[in-house]
């Protein structure tokens, strides 16, 4: 690939850093215009020889000769001519300061190849925070690790390959490529390939980009990867890795109401499968879902499994920070292999919006770092506007897997969980509204330092130490590994330092790089999330290892519990329930606080079905789904009485339905709450396990009106799903005992009927395909 850098930034870079003053250039240059000549012959340094070469006095005078000869060709030709720098390494040539109507004479001196008009650059904006994160450090004045032959796959909703931040000219196809659909493929978009469902019928489900949906993975791919000195409206961008490949696979393709386009875990696993197989060298996925247990999510285990293969794997934390608040990290930020990252604003502040954890079901230490986030300026298809500002954590991790590019260039022989550790180790404090630094279970191990990351001296294994939950006064020990990166071997001096919290982290005062650490954390008295840093400095060298765990006393275990032998409906009351539990985690927020009387159920699941879950069908309560004998552990969202199909109308409600998806086999408890400002009573709840079938719909009768029975002996049909359409009109449906009532008038009726049960009220793309549990029926009835 050749290097992509602009002629005339190149100009400018001569002026600016690789000139040498020979006594010419003294005087100032006064008004004029200012230009760059070169010669024919090529620079010391394109020239192909060491500057310590036997060769090198000899070319050199070689060099200087034919430039005296030419200035003094400029002098005699252009009187009013000064010479200010002479160029000898990376260019052969000088510039030259003179009235700009003489500029096309001296194009006609003897001896002058080419004239580079002079640019003016003001302070190029931070628009993509690669200058914050100091990616441009890392470039190389001609920019050869600028991430030169790096592969960066985007696996999202389909990349603009005929944007202008994605220009093509300069690079070339490295052997083997392209692959997929080669018709849409460039020199910079190296690889398009689509996944979309088998069943799936949008017209453009199966081409790399729709020009209707998509626009997300645009954005991302320009942060990751646009060419360096791109116009954005007159704003000058780049990517963080600008000579980087871009490999679109679009395994996004469905398009929603209010979502742009959505994907299901087997196609982003194949997605996955296909980046590795092309040999891409990092991979981000700026997407989510919350989180199910890891061992059963196909996606952390592609991702997982990506990461061994020697693919860097980079992951969105998620932006639920504002609505759910600490573990609010979903899937698949959750993989542990995976780089997972955190969103700041471009003065270093804490997103808003930046998902947090532990991850709420396997209470890991995520995100694991941070990076800018807010406003960040990048591509999008001419649509959208060509350019415009996006925030997200979907922004921060392109900025990372950018970073990831350049080491991997760089340091060819790091593995990738060296990568994620040079990264973490290195990170810089990121702030939230106040002085005050914000806790690694919102940044990770800060915002991302490439010059610092770019010569890590010692790398961490693992690179945060998450243990758990633990309760008050006890406590809990972890190894760290600590290996010389270069440079880091021999003393260390050791701390912790806590930034939220009750409780302490022992760690020896003094360590040797390399060796294995003992890090013990105990629990103090208050309950609570603690985390801070083990830090290790060396004179002026600090590195960080991030920590987290949990002081918990939870109040369930005292409470008495009944069991649920089998599906089906219960009825029960809270008259005369105990008032222990009163709030819910992780997450620890978009919930309420049910200071009422509660009823414990427990039930045990022996193998690992599709799922479990219950809905209340009567009276004022409440219900929780919890793992571990703690209300402190919820079963994920899913625990949590909300709607989390993000294809539902009521997606978001809070609705009297939780439960557990994709759950491992092991001991849960249901508790329902009193709902707040209700008085104890009795209640009526349904109880299900393993339903992924959807109701049955039969039309009943056509009497007046239109009767379709719906059945579903799984978790039930849901009133809040039904939809109906009549001759191509929606109309509202009514619901009692069973049946489906649609209003129509006498005669021939084209007909379409929705029903869900309340399982698809949990389900969410972790389980594909979309709305599993949803039945449509299509028919012509006649109503009489």
């Amino acid at each position: 690939m050749t290097t992509k850098v602009p002629l005339l930034l190149l100009a400018a870079a001569l002026v600016a850093v690789c000139a040498a003053g020979d006594g010419l250039g003294a005087r100032d240059p006064g008004p004029g215009a200012e230009v760059v000549v070169t010669l024919k012959a090529p620079p010391l340094a394109g020239f192909g020889r060491s500057l310590q070469s036997p060769s090198h006095a000899a070319y050199l005078r070689r060099i200087d000769a034919a430039q005296a000869q030419a200035i003094r060709n400029v002098r005699h030709a252009l009187p009013q001519a000064r010479i200010r720098w002479r160029f000898h390494l990376v260019a052969d040539g000088f510039a030259v300061v003179l009235p700009a109507s003489q500029v096309p004479a001296l194009r006609r001196v003897p001896g002058i190849a080419r004239v580079w008009s002079d640019v003016r650059y003001h302070a190029q904006r931070d628009a993509g925070g690669e200058q914050l994160i100091g990616a441009d450090k890392l470039w190389g004045q001609t920019f050869d690790t600028a991430g030169n032959g790096m592969k960066i796959g985007i696996i999202d909703d389909g990349v603009d390959a005929k944007h202008p931040y994605l220009d093509p000219n300069g690079f070339q196809y490295p052997p083997g490529f392209p692959r997929g659909q080669v018709q849409y493929a460039t020199p910079k978009v190296i690889v398009q390939r689509t996944f979309a469902p088998p069943s799936e019928t949008w017209k453009y489900a199966n081409t790399p980009f729709d020009p209707v949906n998509s626009y997300h993975a645009t954005h991302v791919a320009g942060i990751a990867a646009g060419d360096h000195g791109a116009s954005a409206n007159g704003t000058l961008v780049s990517g963080v890795a600008p000579n980087a490949y871009i490999g679109n696979y679009k395994a996004l393709t469905v398009p929603t109401p209010d979502f742009g386009l959505d994907g299901n875990s087997t196609e982003i696993a194949a997605a996955i499968e296909a980046a590795v197989s092309d040999g891409m060298n990092v991979i981000n996925l700026s997407l989510g879902e919350p989180e199910v247990q890891p061992s059963r999510d196909i996606v952390v285990q592609a991702l997982d499994a990506a990461a061994r293969a020697g693919v860097v794997p980079v992951v969105a934390a998620g932006n639920d920070f504002d609505e759910f608040g600490y573990g609010s990290v979903g899937s698949p930020a959750n993989a542990p292999g995976a780089i997972t990252v955190g969103a700041t604003t471009l003065d270093r502040r804490i997103a808003g919006f930046s998902s947090s954890g532990p991850t709420p079901v396997s209470l890991q230490l995520k995100p694991d770092v941070s990076a800018p986030g807010v406003s960040i300026l990048s591509s999008l298809p001419p649509s959208q506007g060509t350019w415009g500002l996006l925030s997200g954590t979907s922004m921060a991790t392109p900025e990372v897997s950018g970073a990831a590019a350049l080491l991997r260039q760089r340091h060819p022989d790091w593995s990738v969980a060296q990568i994620k550790s040079a990264l973490v180790q290195t990170g810089d404090p990121v702030h939230g509204a106040g002085v005050a630094e914000v806790p690694p279970t919102r940044e990770g191990g800060g915002l991302i330092d490439l010059p610092k990351a770019d010569n890590p001296l010692l790398f961490a294994s693992p690179t945060g130490l998450a243990f758990g939950e633990l309760r008050p006064g006890t406590a809990a020990t972890q190894t760290l590994q600590l290996t010389d990166a270069g440079g880091g071997a021999g003393a260390w001096n050791a701390t912790a330092v806590l930034l939220t919290g009750s409780g302490t982290v022992s760690v020896p005062p003094a360590v040797t790089v390399p060796s294995a650490v003992t890090v013990t954390a105990t629990a103090g008295t208050t309950t609570g999330d603690v985390s801070g840093f083990v830090v290790l400095t060396r004179g002026a060298d600090v590195r960080r290892v991030p920590f987290w765990f949990a002081v918990d006393a939870p109040a369930l275990p005292s409470e008495p519990h009944a069991t649920l032998p089998r599906p089906g409906i219960y009825e029960s009351t809270t008259v005369g329930g105990q008032s222990k539990v009163t709030r819910y985690r992780y997450p620890t927020a978009g919930d309420r606080t049910y200071p009422g009387p509660e009823r414990v159920y427990r039930f045990r699941l022996t193998t690992a079905p599709a799922n479990a879950g219950v809905v209340v069908l009567s009276g004022n309560v409440v219900p929780h789904v919890v793992l571990s004998d703690s209300e402190n552990h919820l079963a994920g969202y899913t625990g949590l009485p909300v709607d989390l199909n993000p294809y539902r109308r009521t997606f978001g409600a809070v609705r009297p339905i939780a439960g557990v998806v994709l759950p491992t086999a092991g001991t849960y408890d249901v508790v329902f709450d009193t709902a707040p400002g209700k008085q104890p009573g009795p209640f009526t709840f349904r109880f299900w396990v393993g339903d992924h079938t959807p109701p049955r719909l039969k039309v009943h009768g056509t009497a007046g009106a239109i009767v379709v029975a719906a059945t579903d002996a799984g978790s039930g049909v849901d009133p809040a799903s039904l939809g109906a359409i009549v001759d191509g009109h929606t109309v509202t449906p009514t619901w009692h005992d069973g049946l489906i009532t649609i209003h129509a008038t006498p005669g021939r009726h084209a007909l379409i009927v929705h029903a869900a049960d309340y399982q698809e009220t949990k389900n969410m793309e972790d389980v594909g395909p979309v709305l599993p549990n949803t039945a449509t029926l299509r028919t012509t009835v006649t109503v009489r």
